[in-house]
C-alpha cells in the first residue's frame, strides 16, 4: 500500500509553518508515507511571501518549497507534488492539485480571482479542487457553519487532522451522501508528528495526472493514521 499526504505546509511558503520542506519529507518517509503534496498558503491566506512582489517573482518565491524539495524527494524515492491552499473569503480556503508552478506563472489574473474563476482555471488544465477543512470553527472564520457550494469543486477534505472531531463529523454527515470526493489531510506545519492523515492506494502515484485520476475515480481509501 502507498500513503500520500494531501495537505502539508512548510516554512518556505506558509508564515505559520516552522519546518523546512526537506525535514518534512524526511519525517513522512520515517512514518511510511510514499509522497505528499506541498500546499502552502497562497496570497489570500497566511503566506510568508510578499504580496507586493511582481507576479513572476511572487510565484518563484512561493514555489520554493516544491522546487527545493524535489532533489531530496528523488533521493529518498518520495513522490512530491505541487499544490496550493488559497483563501476564497471570510477565512475559508480551498486545496488544489494537478498542476505545476507554471500554471500560476501564466495566470497573473488569479491574483484577484474569485472561487469560480479559480475552479474554472484549475479544471481547464485537468486539476482537482476541494474545500479545505469545511466547518473549521476558528475566530478568523466568518460563518463556519455555512454549507459551501459543492457544485463548484470536485471534493471536500472531510478528514482534517487539525480539525476537532465534531467538525470532521459534520463534514461527513453533510456531504457523505453527495456525489463528491471526500479526502483526508493532516494540515501539518512542523515535523512534530509520528502519524498523519492522507489517502492510501494500492498503486504508486508518479504524476499530477495520476493523482487527479486517483482522486476523481475514488481509487483510494482515507488513511487516518495507524
Amino acid at each position: 500500500m502507498y500513503r500520500y499526504e494531501l495537505h502539508m505546509h512548510t516554512k518556505e511558503g506558509s508564515a505559520c509553518a516552522v519546518s523546512l520542506v526537506e525535514d518534512m519529507i524526511k519525517q513522512y518517509v520515517k512514518i511510511g508515507f510514499s509522497g505528499a503534496v506541498v500546499t502552502n498558503h497562497f496570497i489570500r491566506g497566511n503566506t510568508c511571501v510578499s504580496r507586493s512582489l511582481p507576479w513572476e517573482q511572487l510565484i518563484m518565491q512561493y514555489s520554493k518549497a516544491y522546487t527545493n524539495g524535489r532533489k531530496i524527494a528523488e533521493e529518498l524515492d518520495f513522490d512530491l507534488f505541487f499544490g496550493i491552499e488559497e483563501g476564497y473569503g471570510n477565512g475559508k480556503e480551498f486545496l488544489a492539485y494537478g498542476f505545476e508552478p507554471e500554471f500560476l506563472l501564466s495566470r497573473p489574473f488569479l491574483r484577484n480571482a474569485d472561487l469560480n474563476i479559480w475552479a474554472q482555471e484549475i479544471h481547464s488544465v485537468g486539476g482537482f479542487i476541494a474545500y479545505a477543512h469545511p466547518f473549521h470553527d476558528r475566530d478568523y472564520i466568518k460563518n463556519p457553519d455555512e454549507v459551501p457550494d459543492i457544485s463548484i469543486v470536485d471534493g471536500i477534505e472531510g478528514y482534517n487532522r487539525g480539525n476537532r472531531d465534531i467538525e470532521n463529523e459534520k463534514a461527513i454527515r453533510v456531504f457523505g451522501n453527495e456525489d463528491t470526493v471526500i479526502t483526508a489531510g493532516s494540515d501539518l506545519h512542523s515535523t512534530d508528528f509520528d502519524s498523519a492523515y492522507g489517502i492510501e492506494t494500492q498503486h504508486r502515484i508518479k504524476s499530477n495526472e495520476e493523482l487527479v485520476k486517483t482522486l476523481l475515480e475514488r481509487n483510494f481509501r482515507v488513511y487516518l493514521g495507524g
